[in-house]
């Protein structure tokens, strides 16, 4: 019972992002992101010694979650549902947009 009700404050909060522009939006971002990390990967450090493993791991699960969400796929188990979340993915990828352009 709790997990239905979790699930429906889940999918609540969600329901902005079912509109058909956030989800290109998000399939745009990801793949030009992405694109540009594959073509200009200097953008992230000047040289590999000096590369941070961690924003790496951040900005590719980021990029995960705006492809999930950019191609329409919605989970069911809750935690799922928050962890591929643009609320969380978007902040990360325009961050990285903004500091790579810049």
């Amino acid at each position: 019972m709790k997990i239905d009700r979790l699930n429906h404050y889940i999918d609540m909060l969600h329901r902005p992002f079912q509109h058909p522009l956030t989800r290109v939006f998000s399939f745009l971002l990801a793949l030009a992101l992405s694109g540009l990390l594959l073509v200009y990967p200097n953008h992230l450090a000047a040289s590999s010694a000096e590369l941070s493993h961690g924003y790496l791991t951040i900005l590719m699960w980021a990029l995960s979650a705006a492809f999930i969400h950019g191609i329409g796929f919605y989970p069911i188990f809750w935690l799922w549902k928050i962890v591929f979340s643009p609320y969380f993915s978007w902040p990360v990828l325009l961050g990285f947009l903004f500091t790579s352009v810049v």
